[in-house]
């Protein structure tokens, strides 16, 4: 039985490669060991592609190469749940002991499993550490505001809308078991390929020209590889046949399935046969690229001259210097990305009327581009799994104070109004509510920012029950906020307040307004309503020990407009400094 296969060997080596993967699956329900064949196509696709090809022979070393160098450049999967891969390769490599297709001249598999297990930890590391798309995202993203999931009932209603969802059930229906019978190549039988043309509208003309198979019609091929990597049908025995825990899953839950396994074949299908071997971490890192500029724009979605931007911003990203062949081929290669995001139903036109493109002369949409309903959630996994951090936000009336405070740091003051006052109104207890959202933002682990954020929104959407939420946070951790606020407003007398402390509380609520809104704003707080421009306030202040006097005296002392209140500032500092 052949094991071995070279660069030309591509027919040959798909064709083993999917029967070892069945028996190898077949193998580990028997065994009840634990792997998963989909870890075993990627070790043997290294194999192949990467190393010597010679899949009956395996050696610790390049089981190394795998875990450790070529799976963290190459693999889309979250460090939580990676382990796994390592105990598969063990595992794999047991099975070809076990079934007499180990040649010798390797490792032992005791030698495999027990180098396996010793790297796991270090293979997750390497997952965490090392982005798979290399220096296509090395710039790294813009931060990703929390993102809102769309309603159940409307991800279904877009999930029912996408074609390819159809098209695919169909499929699994008609190779319900015993299945269709495949070419040897593992390929559609004509009649067969003929029938689903039609029957599932793929859009292949089968009255132009001559096809010998059915990979040679491209909607059909690019179906049954989408069905094969999301486990709508598998290839089992020679037949391909229906997989019957698919049929279980919810339509979202299928969906999600669909378009993730969708986006990882059309970056196999698209990486030039192996020309240029970097191309199919190219491909998955334009994705990751659009999908985060598409969540950042969620409701709205972007202009179709920026993904325009975007795809010629990330060519010169990634073929610096490359040939004019090489760029044009990164170009399509993104194209071809966005129009699989496009058939997959994870984007949408929207708004817009086709436009002639006067440099190719082309219909190209208008109008822009939009994750749909049923996108959102596939395109949070994807950016996830390129390691990235995409917050989720919640639903008011779901939410506990914890999550309201951590979108204080992502939202426009307009927008968090809006969802902090939804969030109030939803309370069963409004006065407890408000004592709940004053600890969370006042808390020990919350900065200065979000403090003062907290403390501004309930004074303006909670009133009649500020003061009794802030007074419990007077000796907490941001309670010079809390006493500048309550001195303010004329809840408390500042007589009755030792100087210091108040010196203290004002230096908390200078720093705050530095860090919001920049040294004007600090000359505008401290000169609001004092004769003197805020003077007065900075006899004596240098000899408070507070970590942020430095920058709050060196903003009044550069910005100030009166040149005695700047000057006293500056002297202030200097001998602040001297004292420390």
């Amino acid at each position: 039985m052949r094991m071995r296969f070279g660069a030309q060997d591509e027919d040959a080596y798909y064709r083993r490669r999917d029967e070892l993967g069945e028996a190898f699956a077949q193998w580990l329900n028997e065994h009840g060991v634990p792997g998963d064949p989909n870890d075993a196509g990627l070790l043997m696709d290294w194999k192949w592609g990467y190393a010597d090809g010679h899949l009956d022979r395996w050696s610790v070393g390049e089981i190394d190469t795998f875990l450790l160098d070529w799976c963290p450049r190459k693999v889309a999967a979250p460090p939580e749940v990676c382990g796994e891969i390592p105990l598969s390769v063990a595992a794999f490599v047991e099975f070809l002991a076990d079934t007499d297709l180990l040649a010798p001249g390797g490792a032992a598999p005791s030698a495999i499993r027990e180098h396996c297990e010793r790297s796991v930890d270090a293979f997750v590391h390497a997952m965490g550490d090392s982005p798979e798309f290399g220096m296509a995202l090395d710039a790294g993203l813009p931060e990703i505001p929390p993102v809102r999931m769309p309603p159940e009932d409307e991800r279904l209603a877009a999930v029912r809308a996408i074609p390819v969802m159809r098209r695919l059930r169909a499929l699994a229906e008609y190779c319900a078991p015993p299945g269709r019978k495949l070419t040897p190549k593992g390929n559609l039988q004509l009649a067969d390929a003929r029938h689903l043309v039609d029957a599932l509208e793929t859009g292949d003309d089968l009255t132009v020209g001559g096809f010998r198979s059915s990979e040679d019609l491209p909607g059909l091929r690019r179906l049954f590889h989408t069905a094969l990597e999301a486990g709508v049908v598998r290839r089992q025995k020679g037949r391909l046949v229906a997989v019957a825990r698919f049929a279980t899953l919810d339509e979202c839950a299928a969906y999600e399935k669909v378009a993730l396994a969708g986006v990882a074949a059309a970056g196999a299908r698209n990486s030039f046969l192996g020309a240029f071997a970097e191309l199919d971490s190219v491909a998955h890192a334009f994705t990751t690229a659009l999908l985060a500029e598409m969540l950042r724009h969620p409701g709205t979605g972007v202009e179709a001259g920026l993904v325009d931007e975007l795809t010629g911003s990330f060519v010169e990203t990634v073929a610096p210097g490359m040939s004019e062949f090489m760029s044009n081929a990164v170009a399509e290669l993104a194209y071809a990305q966005l129009d699989e995001l496009l058939d997959l139903g994870v984007l949408a036109y929207v708004d817009g009327e086709p436009v002639p493109c006067e440099d190719c002369g082309e219909i190209h949409p208008g109008g822009r581009t939009a994750l749909t309903p049923a996108g959102v959630p596939v395109a949070v996994e994807l950016v996830r799994q390129a390691g990235f951090d995409v917050p989720i936000r919640p639903e008011p009336a779901d939410a506990d104070a914890a999550a309201i405070v951590d979108l204080f740091a992502h939202l426009g003051d307009e927008e968090l109004r809006g969802e902090v006052g939804e969030w109030l109104a939803a309370q069963p207890d409004r006065r407890a509510a408000a004592m709940e959202l004053a600890a969370e933002s006042l808390a020990e682990h919350r900065d200065a920012v979000t403090a003062m954020t907290g403390i501004a929104l309930l004074g303006d959407l909670a009133a009649d029950h500020v003061v009794d939420a802030l007074r419990p946070h007077l000796e907490g951790p941001h309670g010079g906020l809390v006493l500048q606020w309550l001195v303010d407003k004329d809840v408390l007398d500042p007589r009755s307040v030792e100087p210091t402390q108040l010196a203290a509380g004002l230096v908390d609520f200078l720093a705050v307004a530095l860090d919001i809104a920049g040294p004007e704003e600090v000359v505008a707080v401290l000169s609001n309503g004092a004769p003197d421009g805020g003077a007065a306030i900075l006899d004596g202040i240098w000899r408070l020990d507070h970590p942020r006097l430095d920058d709050v005296l060196e903003a009044i002392g550069s910005h100030h407009p009166d040149k005695a209140v700047a000057k006293a500032a500056r002297k202030s500092l200097m001998k602040h400094k001297s004292r420390a």
